[in-house]
């Protein structure tokens, strides 16, 4: 198998579909993020056809106390593969992905982390066999299939949405560039004070709302709510296949709390999702969040959701440190 490895969205080929994650709308808008590389590493046949891509995004961060300059490597999900290729087949080409990273990692490198893999089983023996370190995670989702999600919130928060929307409080998807614009000055403004969470640039949302010709994407919407000409709340949402994912969400809560906007803004993105046709709903921000943030998990459950056990798997520079881990997770 031939890979190759590209690092511009202007010379991307066109790539299968698949998951958002592994996208060229997603490439695009991490090649916009400060302190973010994007890879796309692509595998061809002797014959020249795809037989998968994977994203690899490399981040970098700076600490002042310690001061010390960090590098680490992110794969969000399996990647996406060619129709009709077989378990064993995509195992054997994600091998071949990691074995080519490791090849082209900086020496300056911190860790790798793989994350958001569906299935725990896939890939278990290619990330066990090169010492990456098996960490429990979790997920949260709303199967929209099978039930109407109204009927699954719970009492007070069927109450909220009654008592927002008796007040005047609406939301709708937002098409216009005045409502773009104010919708990411809000998402923008209220992540700066979050340390555990950030925001891509205004010009990295924009693009991913976007396809290429201007047209508004279908991998990605942008959710406003609004009270007396004013907009409240945000939420930005990604699609892929059957599922749509939240990604970012916001409300003034604190300026309007009897009209519960940050309740409003993912209701919003919910609702769309289930008229739009989608199986399920996950919330991206529930992943991988640290103990002082459960709160903000236990909030997200009165939505209806699941949790669903995962893996997160890394792997450190220093092979000591894998072998340590290793010994007290696996």
């Amino acid at each position: 198998m031939r890979i190759e490895i590209h690092t511009r969205s202007n010379m991307l080929p066109e790539l299968i579909q698949g998951p958002v994650f592994h996208s060229a709308l997603v490439f695009h808008a991490f090649e916009l993020r400060r302190g973010c590389k994007p890879y796309m590493l692509i595998g061809y046949d002797e014959q020249g056809n795809e037989l998968g891509h994977l994203l690899v995004i490399k981040r970098r961060t700076m600490r002042l106390i310690p001061p010390v300059l960090n590098y680490w490597y992110t794969i969000n999900g399996a990647g996406t593969y060619a129709p009709g290729c077989s378990n064993a087949q995509r195992e054997e080409i994600f091998a071949a992905f990691i074995d080519r990273i490791f090849d082209m990692l900086d020496f300056r490198h911190t860790f790798i982390e793989v994350i958001n893999i569906e299935d725990s089983r896939f890939a278990y023996g290619t990330l066990s066999s090169r010492n990456f370190v098996p960490l429990r995670d979790r997920r949260l989702y709303i199967s929209l299939h099978s039930k109407d999600p109204h009927e699954r919130l719970t009492r007070a928060y069927k109450a909220h949405i009654r008592n927002a929307m008796n007040r005047g409080v609406t939301y709708r998807q937002a098409t216009t560039p005045q409502d773009m614009e104010e919708g990411i000055s809000l998402l923008r403004n209220y992540y700066r004070s979050k340390i555990q969470r950030d925001l891509p640039s205004a010009k990295a949302l924009h693009s991913m709302l976007h396809s290429p010709d201007g047209a508004l994407s279908n991998q990605a919407r942008l959710f406003v709510v609004e009270y007396k000409g004013k907009l409240i709340g945000s939420s930005l949402c990604l699609y892929e296949q059957d599922r749509a994912c939240l990604a970012y969400s916001c409300g003034l809560r604190k300026s309007h709390p009897l009209l519960y906007p940050g309740i409003m803004a993912i209701w919003a993105a919910i609702t769309d999702a289930h008229s739009s046709g989608y199986a399920h709903f996950e919330f991206l921000e529930a992943r991988a969040l640290p103990r002082i943030k459960r709160k903000f998990f236990a909030t997200l459950l009165n939505y209806g959701g699941k949790q669903v056990g995962t893996l997160r798997w890394q792997h450190f520079r220093w092979n000591w440190i894998n072998k340590i881990l290793r010994r007290i997770y696996v």
